[in-house]
């Protein structure tokens, strides 16, 4: 593996939050949360259950980690390997359901 691969790779070792088991087009948000500065990102998943995230979480099966959480949005990076094998950086998001 080359150096770039090596930049982009998933931190290896890191415990799985829950969300990561789920595919990420089968969560949906449904709302943020605002006290004072802090901000949370609602996410319905699949099964009916409700979870709240912050930037920093991850999400999706992909490494997706949460970097933004706006009205309409939630902005992911996720992690995935290219044709060749190597890591990229890709983004994604997860828009406020209808």
């Amino acid at each position: 593996p080359d150096d770039l691969d090596s930049e982009f790779a998933p931190i290896e070792g890191r415990i799985k939050q829950e969300l990561e088991r789920h595919p990420l087009d089968s969560l949906r948000m449904v709302g943020t949360l605002e006290r004072g500065v802090d901000v949370w990102g609602v996410i319905l998943g699949r099964d009916g259950t409700v979870y709240r995230v912050q930037v920093g979480n991850y999400v999706g099966q992909n490494y997706g980690k949460i970097i933004a959480i706006l009205e309409d949005r939630i902005e992911l990076e996720e992690r995935a390997r290219d044709r060749q094998g190597r890591w990229q950086k890709r983004d994604a998001s997860l828009a406020l359901a209808e």
